[in-house]
């Protein structure tokens, strides 16, 4: 339920909302790593998206760290009329 309100909140760009419901989680859900890591992102696309780049990044590493959860890069293909791009 918290991840869908920080994503509505994300959708309108609000980020004093978003810090809220994520203090929130964080409170209420102490040892639910992998979804408050999600909310971290969330937090942290907010941030990029009003301009605060620093701030997103800033956020998003000492959160994460803070977490204690490995990062799992993604990495995606897609084609184009028969080729791999």
């Amino acid at each position: 339920m918290y991840m869908s309100l920080l994503s509505g909140a994300r959708n309108n760009r609000n980020s004093n909302l978003s810090e809220k419901i994520y203090k929130r989680m964080k409170t209420l859900f102490p040892n639910a790593k992998e979804s408050l890591a999600a909310g971290v992102v969330l937090l942290s696309n907010i941030y990029s998206s009003l301009g605060k780049h620093e701030e997103a990044k800033t956020f998003r590493s000492n959160q994460i760290e803070e977490l204690g959860v490995k990062v799992k890069v993604g990495l995606s293909w897609t084609e184009i009329k028969g080729h791999i791009v």
